[in-house]
């Protein structure tokens, strides 16, 4: 990394924070609200427990190589119980990537548990190559064991469907655990377990805080550390932070929202 870059990286989230200070504004977003709305493609069915709509630009930068960009839009709409989500993302550059369209529906029953379908629409595209299709989806379900703690699951290409609809080679599996216990409406703890199939094992523990115009959220597991933080300034919600791989480097990414139509969430 160069020292110009390490600077940048460095004085960003100064810049950001004095920014929040000066326009910045609150809104009643808890931590568990700020929770679900980062780790809502991990576990698609939390996104009917978010209490408003959004619109989303997300970019990041893998470990730092051009090659390796991630830039998406995605979109929500909540309503009551229910809410609809589609996102259009790009992983790769010009010459290299993979393009993908989602698209899915949650829904909370009771105001207890929730359940979500998204259907993933994946388009591998390479210089000199023809062009391979493919199609998989995910199933997740959410459940409140208390006013404080919930306890989720999620699992990615369950039917273990394969590259190019008829290939050979099968869309990994990743199954997912999550568990929650608010402290507070400002804290909020997490753990996470991952396996893909083939793949890895992973694990992680997660720390989030939300108070009144700012926020911020750890993340520790085995394979990475992940922090970021965010503000909000009337309905934009802004969010900087990184990724720090064990063995492949750092990832800085940065996302802008919109957030429509807030409710208090009394769930």
């Amino acid at each position: 990394m160069s020292r110009k870059t390490l600077i940048y990286l460095c004085l960003t989230p100064v810049f950001c924070f004095q920014i929040s200070v000066s326009f910045a504004q609150d809104l009643q977003i808890s931590a568990t609200d700020y929770y679900f709305f980062h780790n809502r493609n991990s576990n698609f069915s939390i996104q009917s427990w978010i209490p408003y709509s959004t619109a989303s630009l997300f970019s990041q930068n893998q470990f730092l190589l051009k090659e390796l960009c991630v830039v998406s839009l995605s979109g929500s709409y909540s309503i009551k119980d229910n809410s609809v989500a589609i996102t259009a993302s790009h992983f790769g550059y010009s010459k290299y990537g993979v393009f993908t369209i989602s698209s899915g529906y949650a829904r909370t029953f009771a105001k207890r548990v929730s359940f979500g379908l998204q259907v993933h629409y994946l388009l591998h595209h390479a210089e000199n190559y023809s062009k391979k299709s493919s199609l998989t989806f995910d199933l997740s379900l959410y459940g409140r064991v208390s006013q404080k703690a919930g306890i989720g699951a999620s699992a990615y290409n369950p039917a273990n469907l394969k590259y190019g609809m008829t290939g050979k080679e099968r869309i990994p599996m990743i199954y997912l655990l999550m568990i929650d216990y608010k402290i507070s409406n400002k804290l909020l703890l997490a753990a996470t377990a991952s396996k893909q199939l083939p793949g890895y094992f992973d694990i992680s523990g997660t720390v989030c805080f939300k108070d009144r115009f700012y926020g911020f959220m750890m993340d520790f597991s085995l394979k990475s550390v992940k922090m970021q933080f965010s503000f909000w300034v009337k309905k934009m919600q802004f969010d900087v932070g990184g990724s720090f791989d064990y063995h492949l480097g750092f990832s800085p990414s940065i996302m802008m929202s919109y957030l429509f139509q807030y409710e208090k969430n009394t769930k």
